[in-house]
């Protein structure tokens, strides 16, 4: 039913959904022009064994199995604040990251330089691929480890130039592009329910009177009788006027009652 509600929406403002995508391409291509470009380069180190443990005559490369510690031993160094500042005093930065070849099962070390600047990537490379030796060798030196047991290091491929890193960008776009869309759609149906709410309001409302209508003419007062009290205190005669006039009759004496 919310599906059914929503898709309802859409399609009664069409125009908002239309509006928002637009905006959304918009920003999406001006984010395409105008973001910075990041490069990176990679390389590759692998461990091999001591010449005590695989032999004088012996393959080294036959001994990588047993060197997953000590590589993780030497990624942990690698990872190190420490380590950081001295590359980033000898390069000027420090973003790099080296961790273990999981692409295959050998000890093989991997490092990614990155930076806006291509050249800047290629020597922060350079500088992380000649010090991860010194920290090898510093790691075997706190054990005093004999020369001939010491474990070593050799360089497999590293870049000559760096690319664009088309993963970061690419990943930019798409949160861009959904979180555009996702707006586009909450704000068409937060605007519609909106409409629709205004639209009940006004169809159940009362129609306005006309505007010649006279109002009601109110109830004719009843009038009240006057009690017997008020009847004879109204008939009764005053003072200053007399008898006839205060709604009384005059008696007439007969002459044969007069006096002499």
């Amino acid at each position: 039913m919310q599906v059914q509600k929503i898709l309802k929406s859409l399609i009664r403002r069409w125009f908002i959904v239309v509006l928002g995508l637009a905006v959304t391409a918009g920003a999406c291509f001006f984010l395409q022009q105008n973001a910075p470009d990041n490069y990176k380069a990679q390389a590759s180190l692998v461990l091999l064994p001591s010449t005590k443990s695989v032999g004088e005559a012996g393959n080294p490369y036959l001994g990588l199995g047993g060197m997953s510690e000590a590589l993780d031993i030497l990624t942990r160094k690698m990872s190190s604040e420490e380590f950081k500042e001295t590359i980033r005093e000898q390069s000027g930065a420090s973003t790099f990251t080296a961790e273990a070849d999981k692409g295959t099962s050998g000890a093989i070390l991997l490092i990614t330089a990155s930076s806006p600047d291509s050249g800047q990537a290629l020597k922060i490379l350079d500088t992380v691929m000649n010090q991860a030796p010194v920290a090898l060798t510093e790691l075997q030196d706190v054990l005093n480890v004999p020369t001939t047991s010491r474990i070593s290091t050799m360089k497999l491929l590293e870049d000559s130039k760096a690319v664009p890193e088309v993963k970061a960008r690419t990943q930019l776009l798409l949160v861009t592009a959904a979180g555009g869309v996702a707006f586009s759609i909450m704000l068409t149906v937060l605007i519609d329910g909106l409409l629709l709410s205004r639209k009940h309001r006004k169809s159940t409302e009362p129609t306005d009177k006309p505007a010649g209508s006279k109002p009601p003419t109110p109830p004719a007062t009843r009038q009240r009788k006057p009690s017997s009290t008020e009847r004879f205190s109204s008939n009764r005669p005053t003072t200053d006027e007399p008898a006839h006039l205060a709604g009384e009759t005059a008696s007439v004496v007969p002459s044969s009652y007069r006096p002499g």
